[in-house]
């Protein structure tokens, strides 16, 4: 098991004991003595409509803490997503301001995700990492205060000062629990404000912060020029950045670059996390399964540890979706296991920006191609809709519906000639 995951699940076991604890030692007594309802229905229907609110009322405070950070720090908000509910700018050619938007869509976090852009080369991200834990504790005294002074009142059934009071426990609990995972000073199963907040003491990685954010940006807006920067000394946050450059030379067919740029970041993983060093690497196999071909890609395959090979056949994310079907196709030719790691892709598209979703579409269709060289048959049409987010009006489609028929084409005609 990894360091993260170990963590991450002690931590899990710690927010599930607390909520246990105050649970049994606060809730259940109050239930007993008849302050949040007479009847076992009512005692439920508080609960669940305590934690519902509790829930909503702390992801607000999240978001709007890194908001308010933002705007302190001197960055654009371009987008907040709260729950799938994303309030977002859309960008025209001509629009710089853009215009504030909303849809319901996925997002990359615990609970919700805000994406903003640097105004300058050296704002700081302290306060838009920080502000939320600022918030919550705020929100820590508030409720401490109004629990204190609210009275007891054990005659009173179901009375409304005492669903107020232990609703207000429950919110507190849930806020307790959040700031704890999110600001646990250590890299978790997602990448929390803590592990950021410790990681930018290092100078470097307030660079390659904002670096990453310039391109998540840039991005998210459809920019399609942007200058890549390569960092030479590596950390998590240098690795990402580097390895997101890789993968645009890679969208551009510049496959011996990108190769350079992961090769040269996996020389130095010392103070890279097993994530990032798991994507640099499922990165490097997709890079040579595409330039050297199947036995080179298959043997950078059969390397890996155990774990991430786990990861990959169950499609965890969109590197691994990538690694197997390059491998189950061009290796073990399995047109069903083809079939079921496409339609995979459709579901992390769901959480990308649209020029995320450009570059892993790019990317995708490139595996794509390579896998009807090797064998037409091994990618059905469902497929090719799935590889381009089922939009057939795309000349991504189009384009790979050419491409296998003309393979198809070929073939009967090699068959012929035999």
């Amino acid at each position: 098991m990894r360091k993260e995951d170990l963590i991450s699940d002690i931590l899990y076991l710690l927010m599930a004991g607390i909520v246990l604890l105050v649970g049994f030692l606060v809730i259940q007594p109050a239930m007993q003595s008849g302050l949040l309802g007479r009847e076992t229905g009512q005692n439920i229907g508080f609960i669940i409509v305590a934690l519902i609110i509790g829930v909503i009322l702390n992801v607000l405070l999240m978001e709007l803490g890194h908001i308010l950070g933002a705007k302190i720090g001197g960055y654009k908000i371009l987008s907040t997503n709260i729950l799938g509910f994303n309030f977002y700018k859309e960008f025209k050619e001509s629009d710089t301001k853009g215009q504030l938007k909303f849809r319901f869509k996925g997002f990359n976090g615990l609970t919700g995700e805000t994406i903003i852009e640097p105004a300058k080369e050296k704002n700081n991200p302290i306060f838009f990492l920080l502000t939320p834990l600022i918030l919550f504790l705020i929100e820590g005294l508030v409720m401490y205060f109004l629990i204190a002074l609210a009275p007891e009142d054990s005659n009173g059934y179901f009375a409304p000062i005492q669903v107020f009071k232990y609703g207000l426990i429950v919110s507190t609990t849930i806020a307790g629990c959040m700031a704890l995972y999110d600001y646990f000073p250590a890299k978790l199963d997602t990448l929390n404000d803590g592990y950021r907040l410790v990681s930018l003491k290092n100078k470097i990685n307030i660079e390659a912060f904002n670096e990453q954010l310039k391109i998540q940006a840039n991005e998210f807006k459809g920019n399609k020029e942007f200058s890549y920067k390569v960092f030479e000394e590596i950390t998590d946050f240098t690795a990402r950045v580097n390895l997101f450059t890789a993968q645009m030379l890679m969208k551009e067919d510049k496959f011996e670059e990108a190769l350079k740029i992961i090769e040269s970041c996996l020389l130095k993983t010392e103070k890279v996390t097993t994530n990032t060093k798991r994507e640099l690497i499922l990165n490097k196999i997709v890079c040579v399964y595409l330039t050297e071909g199947n036995e080179a890609g298959t043997k950078l395959y059969k390397e890996l540890d155990e774990e991430t090979k786990d990861i990959v056949k169950r499609c965890k994310t969109i590197d691994a979706i990538k690694v197997y079907a390059l491998y189950i196709g061009l290796d073990e030719k399995s047109k069903s296991e083809v079939k079921y790691a496409l339609n995979r892709l459709k579901k992390f598209y769901d959480h990308l920006s649209n020029g995320e979703i450009e570059r892993e579409m790019t990317l995708a269709v490139k595996i794509t191609k390579k896998l009807i060289d090797a064998e037409p048959s091994l990618v059905d049409d469902e497929s090719l809709k799935d590889v381009c987010y089922n939009k057939t009006e795309l000349d991504c489609y189009k384009e790979l519906i050419n491409y296998k028929l003309s393979k198809l084409k070929s073939s009967e005609e090699k068959n012929e000639t035999k």
